[in-house]
């Protein structure tokens, strides 16, 4: 059966040098009228029934679906190619007046472009997660400083230190005060250590444990309790909520302190 198509031009081509896929025509009888180009080539030599093209495995799924010679049909099988013996390819079959029409599209082709698109999506899933990481290592790192420059532990004299204590008292923020507090508490020997809670905000209860732990360090360390400022009343009634017991002494204002140190 010769089959043509004319192009813009006019000019006569074969129908099996166009069709972009494999395809083939079959009789009810399964014999092969017609094979596109692409099917010659993929296909092995000397077939001439629908069953050629299959391996023994796909023959009862292609009768299954073959039958009744009528209407759409899709499914999926083993075809004997020329590179391979179980090429796996999605079949598509359409009967009209007696002859069907079938294409042949290889799944493995399907699977390596969906192979590629994943990994390309994987690298820039990877690329964007680096990203993220860093900018979460930067973000650490701020919020480290920021807690550090929240609690500085500033040298009034050979004997005294302050510390005042900015924002909010939370469980990270204490952290890195006590670490910085306890270096350069050792460093200088100071007599006299004095935490002032004046620009404190909010209190929160893991905080309030951890800077009790940095007084009893420091009063081991020192033989003497810490001394407290500027506590406002709604951090006394926060610390009485809490159940606070600091080993520390209160003092009014850093300024009474040091005025009384002169005298």
């Amino acid at each position: 059966m010769a089959e043509y198509v004319y192009g813009r031009k006019g000019q006569c081509q074969k129908m099996n040098d166009v069709i972009p896929v494999p395809y083939l025509q079959m009789t009810m009888h399964g014999d092969i009228q017609f094979l596109s180009k692409k099917a010659e080539e993929m296909l092995h030599e000397g077939i001439k029934t629908i069953t050629d093209c299959f391996d023994d495995e796909s023959h009862k799924k292609l009768l299954k679906f073959m039958m009744p010679f009528e209407g759409d049909k899709s499914f999926e099988a083993n075809v004997k190619s020329k590179n391979d013996p179980f090429l796996l390819c999605d079949i598509h079959v359409s009967w009209q007046n007696d002859y069907a029409y079938v294409v042949f599209i290889p799944i493995s082709k399907h699977v390596k472009s969906l192979e590629e698109k994943l990994s390309d999506l994987r690298l820039r899933l990877s690329s964007t997660d680096f990203e993220l990481f860093e900018k979460k290592e930067a973000l650490e790192m701020a919020i480290k400083r920021l807690d550090e420059l929240s609690g500085p532990f500033i040298p009034i004299s050979e004997k005294i230190a302050f510390v005042p204590i900015f924002g909010d008292i939370t469980e990270s923020k204490m952290i890195t005060v006590t670490g910085n507090a306890l270096k350069s508490a050792y460093e200088g020997q100071y007599d006299e250590i004095f935490f002032d809670l004046s620009a404190t905000g909010e209190i929160d209860l893991d905080g309030v444990k951890k800077l009790s732990e940095l007084f009893r360090m420091l009063q081991y360390m020192n033989g003497r309790p810490v001394k407290i400022l500027g506590v406002k009343p709604k951090h006394a009634r926060q610390l009485n909520d809490f159940d606070v017991d600091w080993p520390v002494f209160y003092e009014s204002s850093l300024k009474e302190v040091l005025l009384g140190s002169n005298n």
